[in-house]
């Protein structure tokens, strides 16, 4: 029955129970139960013709619980808070203090999403977080096997104090794996489509989903190509596809730029870089295409989109000439939201599983998509106050673009 009214839609219920199967009796029953435990609400009235009682419609309460969802990255940290429907209340954007220890760090986050929900909340109480990491996370989520960019978080001490601190349930999962969820809920993949995510911020991440399901390892090192080396070299593929081995590697080569988006603005000064850049790419999705035959390889983060489509195609065909498999090659539609989409979309799965709405029932509900991105892009931002942060400063950044725009150049880094 909540399956049902998860849509956000007033329903009649007379439609409830054309669309559940149930009983008029079961039908007006639960609704009653749900009114009472403040999971629903009575909407408007609806005009009958004839004799028979006169109905009002019915909808999910979309404040009886509140979610979150915290993009952890190695330059920044997004967080966002939103009701029980996923459309966002509070969202910020700040710097992340890389100086913290594991457990400064973990007070840092907790801070600030307490402080989101206790400022912005209206009393709604908060019922999951799930926050993405920027490393190596094993398939249970307890613990985190390496971080390139945050190392202070390699271990457990991280994800125990920040939960601990939390108080709510927290989950944990790898910052590509979530991004693939915010893609496969909100963006326009094909639900049952094979696809791979290549994540290009302060590091280089992968993930893939097959039939609609994202893969995790048990160890949490599936698909971390970025530690292949290239053909012949000593350089790894990370060395030439995430945006601070990328800085560092073409200053060993002469080149000082101050952002790997720097190298795009000007291919012509930059060419002999570049190249190498697009061979880097060609050769991680010959990999993937090999490892998964995906229908869709999606770019984002970082200066993903500094590939212009003429270039995606053509890096589509030579693979597809190389090994034979077409995947189709593009930039995201969903761009830095999409993990923070991932994770605050993974909290609301935790919230209706523990209302007994089953992942496939979850799965069935006609989300109105757009909705859910445009409320990300429009609703407020936390207040621009400088916040300090144990073991750094933590700025808070006014980020009032759509999800599928471009940040400053220092956020498309991280």
């Amino acid at each position: 029955m909540i399956a049902a009214l998860l849509s956000g839609a007033d329903m009649d219920r007379q439609r409830l129970i054309a669309d559940t199967g149930l009983s008029r009796a079961t039908v007006f029953r639960i609704v009653d139960d749900l009114m009472a435990e403040s999971l629903a609400l009575e909407g408007f009235r609806m005009l009958r013709e004839g004799p028979g009682r006169q109905s009002t419609t019915v909808s999910f309460n979309h404040r009886s619980a509140l979610v979150c969802g915290v993009d952890l990255g190695g330059t920044n940290c997004r967080v966002v808070v939103a009701d029980a429907l996923g459309r966002a209340v509070i969202r910020s954007r700040d710097t992340t203090p890389r100086g913290a220890t594991a457990d400064e760090l973990a007070a840092w986050v907790a801070g600030k999403v307490t402080d989101l929900v206790s400022r912005h909340g209206d009393g709604v109480p908060l019922h999951t977080v799930t926050i993405g990491l920027p490393g190596v996370v094993t398939g249970d989520g307890r613990s985190v096997v390496a971080s390139h960019n945050l190392g202070q978080i390699k271990g457990t001490g991280f994800i125990e104090k920040v939960s601990g601190l939390l108080g709510v349930e927290t989950a944990v999962g790898n910052d590509s794996n979530l991004a693939l969820r915010g893609e496969l809920q909100y963006g326009s993949l094909p639900d049952r489509e094979t696809a791979v995510l290549l994540a290009m911020g302060t590091g280089l991440g992968s993930a893939v989903s097959i039939d609609g399901q994202v893969l995790l390892g048990r160890t949490g090192l599936l698909g971390e190509f970025g530690r292949l080396p290239l053909p012949g070299r000593e350089e790894r593929l990370r060395d030439l596809l995430s945006g601070a081995d990328l800085v560092a590697y073409a200053r060993r080569q002469g080149v000082h730029v101050p952002t790997a988006r720097a190298l795009f603005a000007d291919p012509e000064a930059y060419a002999p870089v570049l190249a190498e850049v697009h061979d880097a790419l060609a050769h991680l999705v010959t990999v993937v295409a090999l490892a998964y035959e995906p229908g869709t390889v999606v770019l984002t983060g970082g200066f993903s989109e500094s590939f212009g489509t003429a270039r995606l195609t053509a890096i589509s065909d030579r693979v597809a000439e190389a090994v034979g498999v077409r995947s189709v090659v593009r930039r995201s539609d969903l761009g830095d939201s999409a993990g923070l989409l991932g994770s605050m979309a993974t909290s609301l799965g935790r919230l209706y599983d523990s209302l007994g709405v089953s992942a496939e029932d979850a799965a069935s509900v006609a989300v109105n998509r757009d909705l859910i991105v445009r409320r990300l892009a429009e609703c407020p931002t936390a207040p621009t106050t400088p916040t300090a942060g144990p073991g750094g400063t933590g700025t808070t950044h006014t980020d009032d673009k759509a999800p599928h725009t471009r940040h400053d150049e220092q956020m498309a880094e991280g």
